[in-house]
């Protein structure tokens, strides 16, 4: 019933947006010609190496900082610091940080700071907050209510009881942290396209100029640098096992 509702749903939604009216054969030509045309730009090359160090930079900057902000919030959110009117104070406030998009976030810095990394790194440091605030107060609250109870009963109060939690879920922060980092790579180089630095920046600016050849050089840089980051996180996640 689920799949039938779900095959139902895209159809009608493909109707309504025109893509059962896409001459394929044609995109695939538009397609072969592009790429027939591209070649690597050695110039782009060594820009492209720039912008992912860029974005590597704006996304260790995001993270790091947002994780020294998000853990005593989420402490204080979790309700085994603050007392419940702080801790909903501080969920309505995460949960306005993340509501609005990381993009938004970096138009908002553009329009603050003008374009560059600096509006790109306090924008995915805006978001990552919201976001982190959420992912830790849910592991707090998780713990096994024995746990904090003896806690409790040797004295642990407050952010104390908080490092305790900490060191005993210590592994479900560590790759909450680590999902952030890889979320906040991957859309450092997607906030650049709104003019707030990393690869996207670059990005934008090839297409404006027309040179597919620069813009090709970037994309394949992009995805090699996705590609590597995944293994990275895959090695890591099995040594941390």
């Amino acid at each position: 019933m689920i799949i039938l509702t779900l095959i139902l749903l895209a159809l009608l939604i493909g109707l309504a947006l025109g893509i059962f009216e896409i001459d394929l054969p044609k995109a695939v030509r538009n397609i072969q010609t592009f790429l027939s045309e591209l070649s690597l730009d050695k110039e782009a090359l060594a820009v492209g190496l720039y912008a992912l160090y860029e974005t590597v930079l704006i996304s260790l900057f995001s993270t790091a900082a947002a994780i020294l902000i998000a853990m005593p919030m989420a402490a204080v959110a979790s309700g085994h610091v603050g007392s419940p009117p702080l801790a909903i104070a501080v969920r309505v406030a995460a949960t306005f940080m993340r509501s609005i998009p990381a993009v938004l976030w970096a138009v908002l810095g553009v329009v603050a700071l003008g374009p560059g990394k600096e509006a790109g790194a306090i924008a995915l440091f805006i978001y990552s907050v919201g976001y982190l605030v959420k992912l830790f107060y849910e592991t707090f609250e998780n713990v096994d209510k024995n746990f904090v109870d003896a806690m409790r009963a040797i004295g642990a109060r407050g952010l104390k009881l908080a490092h305790l939690i900490y060191l005993q879920e210590r592994r479900q922060f560590i790759t909450n942290m680590i999902f952030i980092l890889e979320y906040n790579i991957r859309t450092a180089t997607i906030i650049g396209l709104v003019g707030a630095g990393g690869i996207g920046y670059y990005i934008a600016q090839y297409i404006n100029l027309l040179k597919y050849d620069a813009l090709a050089t970037i994309i394949i840089l992009t995805f090699l640098f996705v590609l590597v980051l995944e293994l990275i996180s895959y090695l890591w996640r099995r040594y941390y096992k």
